[in-house]
């Protein structure tokens, strides 16, 4: 994230002048409250909902990375250690990543959200590695998919178009393996652990 080669955060996009999304990927500027904006007002506001947003995917990065960190404590196959430990490097890299943008663009994070931040606590916090898996390999990474393809094909910045490229390149792989532990290892998982599963996962998505 700091190689200009990859994706360089010193090009400038007048926030100003230009939304960062478009203003049909804004809830309240499809609403009537859009038509007592001015044309200034909208921009303004769907930069900062951007800022807002994007600020929130950083948490869940910062949550991620700590999650494989955990995972690497956890594990007894090496090969799964293995796993987790280059997770907890590529998501060290996306939070380098989107911190560069913010910086780039807005001067400094946003605070998490305080019921994504206390969900993000804990599923690293948890003792069991199903949940941990559930939450963030399957749920959390699933979301953060669909967030990266919206990015990618409708941003306007040309510098967040290329890091939503760059991200995804890496989940991609991230929701895989929980799938992978799905298929492979949840039917190994006694009732109890099993019926535990089920409602982490309701829980987490709600």
């Amino acid at each position: 994230p700091n190689d200009p080669a990859y994706i360089d955060f010193n090009e400038p996009f007048d926030l100003l002048q230009f939304p960062v999304m478009p203003f049909e990927l804004v809830p309240e500027l499809c609403s009537p409250l859009a038509e007592k904006l001015t044309a200034s007002q909208k921009i303004s506001f769907a930069n900062d909902s951007a800022h807002w947003w994007l600020s929130g995917f950083l948490h869940g990065e910062q949550g991620a990375l700590s999650l494989a960190i955990s995972l690497c404590e956890l594990f007894q196959n090496p090969n799964a250690i293995e796993y987790a430990a280059n997770q907890a490097r590529e998501e060290a890299r996306h939070v380098a990543a989107f911190t560069n943008y913010i910086q780039s663009r807005w001067g400094a994070p946003l605070p998490v959200n305080p019921v994504f931040g206390e969900l993000l606590n804990e599923i690293v916090l948890s003792k069991q590695i199903y949940r941990k898996i559930v939450g963030m390999q399957i749920l959390v990474e699933g979301l953060a998919m669909g967030f990266m393809a919206s990015l990618y094909v409708n941003a306007n910045d040309p510098v967040l178009t290329r890091l939503a490229q760059l991200v995804m390149s890496d989940e991609t792989f991230h929701h895989k393996a929980g799938k992978l532990w799905a298929e492979y290892d949840l039917p190994e998982l006694s009732d109890d652990e099993k019926n535990d599963a089920e409602d982490w996962a309701l829980k987490c998505f709600q």
